[in-house]
């Protein structure tokens, strides 16, 4: 992890009632699957963005986590990722640094600075777009 580095998290100012609001700093990302859900034609109608159409979970140990110790796990619903994907298998433990969520109308968006030890370059900022989430707490 960089030194004297500051991290801050960046909130909307009306976030939505699953948002984490006491920081994820130093939290680590346990796992992460995404699925891809089977395309059900008889309800769509012309507007396929009212129904789900993948998912991606983020397993998170928040027992290192300065501030917000409870969530276990984030789903994101109807998700883009706008960066390269996070680099589990390779470099093990991935810590969450800080975050940045900004609603962009029918969507949001999520840049999250993570932190990888052995990984070349230590930090990186992981961008996803997606439609809504939930969150599991403890």
């Amino acid at each position: 992890m960089a030194k004297g580095r500051e991290y801050i998290s960046v909130y909307p100012d009306n976030y939505p009632q699953w948002y984490w609001t006491d920081e994820l700093h130093d939290a680590y990302i346990v796992d992460v699957i995404e699925y891809e859900l089977p395309f059900d034609y008889k309800k769509y109608k012309g507007d396929k963005s009212k129904y789900d159409r993948n998912i991606l979970t983020l397993k998170i140990s928040a027992k290192a986590a300065l501030y917000d110790k409870t969530v276990k796990e984030i789903r994101f619903f109807n998700y883009k990722t706008l960066s390269a994907d996070i680099p589990l298998k390779c470099f093990g433990k991935v810590w969450w640094m800080s975050d940045r969520l900004t609603e962009c109308g029918d969507y949001y968006m999520l840049e999250i600075v993570l932190s990888a030890p052995d990984l070349e370059q230590e930090e990186f900022t992981f961008k996803i777009k997606f439609e809504r989430a939930e969150v599991d707490r403890k």
